[in-house]
C-alpha cells in the first residue's frame, strides 16, 4: 500500500518550528515496515522441538499431529508470525494440503489451509529420507493486552505439521547502515525465504518493470537474484540496465548460480539464483529510475536499500 503524505511546516505561536516533530512522524510512516524484524522464539508449551535441516542449516520446529496442543502467551499489540511445514514422506511428489487450527483465549477461534508441495531443500535432520513441504505462513495480529493462543489440528487429520513462531520487534536495528525500501510503481512483488526469513522482492524482466524516484546525492544499493530456467546452466551472466530519468545510466554485468539458501515462498517453475549487488551512484536533485534484463526471456529480482543518513531527504 503507497501512502500519500501531504503537510505544512510552520511555526507555532511561540516561535518553535515544527519540522523536527513532523520528520519524525514521517520516519516512523514511511519507514516503519522495513524497520521491524522477526524474532524467533519457543511456545510455552508443545511437543518436543525435532531438527529440521532447512538448506544446509539446522533448526528448532515443533510437530502438531492429531491430538497435539502448542500453547504461546503474548502481550500485545504485536503481531504474530507461524510458520509451518508439512511432512511429505519419502515420496516427494504432488501437492498436499492441510488446515492449521487456532484458538485465542479459549474464545476466537479461526482455522487456516495452506496447500504446498515438497521442498527440495528442507529434510528432517536426522531422517534425510523424508521430505518437507514448502514453507506457508499464517499471520496474527495480536490486541492490546496478554493473550493465549492454542494451535492444534482436525481431529480427523492424518498430516503432520512442523512449526516455527516468530514475533515481530518493534525495536529498529541501528546496526545496519542501509534500509531496504520499496520502489513506487512495479507490477509483481515476489516473496522470498532466505535463511527462515520472509524477504520481498521484485520481479524485472519483458513482462514485469518498476520504477521509483529518489533524491540525491546518494548511493542505491541493488540486490538482484536471477531467476534460473529449469535447462539453464549454472553460473549464468546476465546484464541489467539502468535509466536515469528516461535515458540509459548504465549496464551492470552480472554473474549468479542457484542459490542454497533461498527458495520462493509459493511453487515456482524458477529456481532462485544467489544474491549479486550492484551500486548505483545518484546526483544532486530528484530522479527517476527504472531497470531492465538486457538478455532476451530472462529475468531477475530485485531488492533496494538506501544509506540510512539519507532517510530525511527522501521522506
Amino acid at each position: 500500500m503507497n501512502v500519500k503524505i501531504s503537510i505544512k511546516i510552520g511555526k507555532t505561536s511561540s516561535g518553535i518550528v515544527l519540522i523536527p516533530i513532523l520528520l519524525s512522524l514521517l520516519f516512523n510512516l514511511a519507514w516503519a515496515q522495513n524497520g521491524f524484524s522477526w524474532k524467533s522464539f519457543k511456545p510455552e508449551k508443545a511437543p518436543g522441538p525435532v531438527k529440521v535441516e532447512v538448506m544446509g542449516k539446522r533448526l528448532n520446529y515443533y510437530p502438531l499431529e492429531k491430538g497435539d496442543e502448542i500453547f504461546l502467551t503474548l502481550e500485545g499489540p504485536t503481531k504474530l508470525r507461524i510458520l509451518m511445514r508439512i511432512e511429505f514422506g519419502e515420496d516427494p511428489g504432488g501437492e498436499k494440503s492441510y488446515y492449521l487450527r487456532c484458538e485465542r483465549d479459549g474464545e476466537t477461534k479461526n482455522r487456516f489451509r495452506r496447500v504446498a508441495s515438497a521442498s527440495s531443500t528442507a529434510v528432517l535432520a536426522d531422517e534425510p529420507d523424508i521430505h518437507m513441504g514448502s514453507s506457508r505462513n499464517v499471520y496474527l495480529k495480536v490486541p492490546s493486552g496478554k493473550h493465549t493462543y492454542r494451535f492444534y489440528v482436525g481431529s480427523k487429520s492424518t498430516y503432520r505439521l512442523y512449526l516455527r513462531f516468530y514475533e515481530r520487534s518493534a525495536d529498529v536495528d541501528s546496526k545496519s547502515e542501509n534500509v531496504a525500501f520499496a520502489p513506487a510503481d512495479f507490477t509483481r512483488e515476489v516473496p522470498l525465504i532466505i535463511k527462515e526469513d520472509e524477504v520481498t522482492y521484485y520481479r524485472i524482466g519483458s513482462e514485469d518493470s518498476l520504477k521509483f524516484s529518489v533524491i540525491g546525492p546518494t548511493t542505491i544499493k541493488v540486490l538482484s537474484r536471477l531467476e534460473f530456467a529449469p535447462n539453464m546452466f549454472t553460473n549464468q551472466k546476465f546484464r541489467i540496465r539502468v535509466f536515469e530519468d528516461g535515458s540509459e545510466k548504465q549496464v551492470y554485468p552480472l554473474r549468479s548460480k542457484p542459490s542454497d539458501v533461498a527458495e520462493y515462498m509459493e511453487t515456482s517453475e524458477y529456481i532462485l539464483g544467489e544474491g549479486a549487488k550492484f551500486f548505483i551512484e545518484v546526483p544532486r536533485g530528484k530522479h527517476q529510475y527504472e531497470f531492465d534484463v538486457i538478455d532476451n526471456g530472462r529475468s531477475a529480482l530485485l531488492r533496494f536499500f538506501i544509506p540510512r543518513r539519507d532517510l530525511i531527504n527522501n521522506l
